[in-house]
C-alpha cells in the first residue's frame, strides 16, 4: 500500500494492483494517515520509512485455520511472538499470511553470523551514520512508529537476534515482533507456538485403491 502510494497511484489504481474494492483502499490509506500524523498522502510517501515488505505468496494458503487464529490473537496479546517447528514446516508462509499489510519482513537465511544488524537495518531502510552505532540507528528509525516487523529463519543466528530484538522491544512500544525459528529466541517476553505438521490426506483415488496382497472383490 505504502509503495503505491509513493509511486502516487490513485485509489483505484491500487484497488486494481491489489485486489481490493476501492472502499477498502480509501480506508486503509485514511488510517495510515492517521497514524503517520499527516494530512495528505504525498506527506504520507515521504513520513513512513519505505520498508521490505512481506512477500507475495503465489500459491492459495490452505489449512491452518486453528494456527493462524491463535497467531492473531498472539500478535494482538504479545509483542513478542515466535513460530517454532522444524524446516519446512510451513512457519514462513504461516507468518507471511498472518502479518498485517506494511509490516516489514527480514529473511535471514542467506544472513552470516555477524551480519544480522545490518540485514534488519537494510529490511528498514536505515542509512547507516558515520560515528552512530548501527543498532542505535534502528532504534532511533522505528522510534515510536507502529508496526510489525518479522524476522524469518533465525534459527542459525539466535544468538544475535535475540539481544537485538530484546533492544527494540524496549526502546520502541509500537513495534510488535514475529520472530520464527527452529529455537525460541529465550527472551522473557516470547510467546511460543509449536507449527505442527499438516495432517495428511489421502486422496479419493488413493483411499479406493486395494491393498497390496488382496485383490478387489468384483461381483461377477
Amino acid at each position: 500500500m505504502l509503495a503505491a502510494i509513493g509511486e502516487h497511484q490513485t485509489n483505484a489504481q491500487i484497488a486494481e494492483r491489489l485486489h481490493l474494492s476501492i472502499r477498502t483502499v480509501e480506508s486503509h490509506v485514511s488510517s495510515l494517515l492517521r497514524k503517520a500524523g499527516v494530512t495528505d498522502r504525498r506527506s504520507l510517501a515521504t513520513a513512513v520509512p519505505r520498508w521490505v515488505a512481506v512477500p507475495w505468496a503465489a500459491s492459495s494458503f490452505v489449512g491452518r485455520a486453528t494456527e493462524r487464529t491463535e497467531l492473531l490473537t498472539s500478535l494482538t496479546q504479545n509483542r513478542l511472538v515466535s513460530l517454532l517447528g522444524p524446516g519446512g514446516v510451513g512457519k514462513s508462509r504461516l507468518a507471511m499470511e498472518v502479518a498485517p499489510a506494511g509490516a516489514a519482513f527480514v529473511d535471514l537465511v542467506p544472513v552470516r553470523a555477524g551480519f544480522v544488524v545490518p540485514a534488519v537495518a537494510a529490511a528498514i531502510g536505515v542509512v547507516e551514520r558515520q560515528g552512530q552505532p548501527l543498532t542505535n540507528a534502528i532504534l532511533d528509525q522505528l522510534g515510536d512508529q507502529a508496526g510489525v516487523l518479522v524476522v524469518d529463519n533465525c534459527e542459525h543466528v539466535n544468538d544475535e537476534v535475540g539481544p537485538l530484538v530484546e533492544r527494540i522491544l524496549a526502546g520502541c512500544p509500537g513495534i510488535t515482533v514475529l520472530a520464527t525459528s527452529r529455537e525460541r529466541l529465550g527472551l522473557p517476553a516470547e510467546r511460543t507456538l509449536v507449527v505442527p505438521p499438516l495432517a495428511r490426506r489421502r486422496s479419493a483415488r488413493a483411499a479406493h485403491r486395494p491393498r497390496a496382497g488382496r485383490r478387489p472383490y468384483v461381483r461377477s
